[in-house]
């Protein structure tokens, strides 16, 4: 019998063709979609990224009960960059975007270049936030950018790489997952080799890879500005200010991701009073879905913030 919590191909699916809408805040549109029923989780992608990738973020604790509502950060898709081109400004206008969807106070979920703004919501307005979960999140300089070749630049992140890698992603997975995974982890020749075997070996594991893909490639044209940004402002972080975040707090990171080191994750968890800190062993920076100890990591989260749910 299918374990009812697993994240599946189909689930991925329907999260990249869920409708969308948009709502207007006090610093402008904010595009969004609205997934589940239960509490609120708020869910602010990584880059490239949008309120698709929001929904796969999220989607193994909406079907653990909870509401997902998940965001397109400014300069990607439906959210023009104007919202709010900082940290800081993006943090207020999550605030906003709460505020004009009547949500008093919910808890967030942020990943990757997603986690200086859901880090800023929390440090700039507490009232708002009930509980924060943090993802291989940036919390430290980030320069990426400076190591990202143009071949991987026109491989992920344009039209005609999208066609390549769907395409080696239905007829060569292995190969698009192994050469993936070198560009975003540590892993050593022997256990690259077993975690590809293990990913192509499961169907929802290999979906959600190809479903990243499509979040980061599909409309890149209506993501690139979001990028860019990103890109630019991260580069510029020294320490994120985090020592007022009064909220439950877990960090989660993979000791081999080399897109964003783990380095981060425990600076947060440092400068965090009374912040929890899970390692996921051998996790790429997607390791939280595609690790050998993913469904932990996951069951982990899920139980950690339903704990924290229940003591409010």
């Amino acid at each position: 019998m299918e374990d009812s919590t697993v994240v599946t191909a189909e689930d991925c699916r329907k999260c990249l063709t869920y409708p969308s809408k948009t709502i207007e805040t006090a610093v402008g549109p904010i595009e969004y979609a609205d997934r589940g029923e239960g509490p609120v989780l708020l869910s602010v992608h990584g880059g490239p990224g949008g309120y698709d990738q929001g929904l796969g973020i999220g989607e193994v604790f909406r079907k653990q009960g909870f509401r997902i509502v998940a965001v397109s950060r400014p300069g990607y898709l439906g959210t023009p960059l104007e919202v709010g081109k900082s940290v800081e400004a993006q943090a207020d206008a999550l605030a906003e975007f709460m505020d004009a969807m009547g949500l008093a106070k919910a808890a967030v979920v942020g990943c990757s270049a997603g986690g200086p703004p859901s880090y800023q919501l929390a440090q700039r307005h507490p009232d708002k936030v009930s509980a924060l979960i943090e993802i291989d999140s940036v919390s430290l300089k980030y320069v990426k950018q400076q190591e990202l070749s143009k071949f991987e630049e026109k491989l992920y992140l344009s039209k005609p790489g999208l066609w390549l890698i769907d395409y080696f992603m239905r007829h060569f997975p292995a190969a698009a997952v192994e050469n993936f995974l070198k560009t975003e982890s540590t892993l050593k020749k022997h256990e690259l080799g077993q975690r590809v075997k293990e990913i192509v070996g499961d169907e929802n594991k290999l979906a959600f890879i190809d479903f990243l893909f499509k979040t980061m490639s599909q409309s890149y044209d209506r993501r690139k500005a979001g990028v860019d940004n990103d890109l630019d402002i991260l580069f510029h972080i020294g320490r994120l200010p985090l020592s007022n975040i009064t909220c439950p707090c877990l960090i989660m990171h993979g000791d081999a991701d080399s897109d964003v080191p783990i380095a981060h994750g425990e600076y947060a968890h440092q400068a965090i009073p009374g912040s929890d800190f899970y390692t996921i062993k051998g996790g790429s920076h997607i390791g939280f879905w595609v690790a050998h100890g993913a469904h932990e990591a996951q069951a982990h989260a899920v139980q950690w913030l339903k704990g924290k749910m229940r003591e409010q």
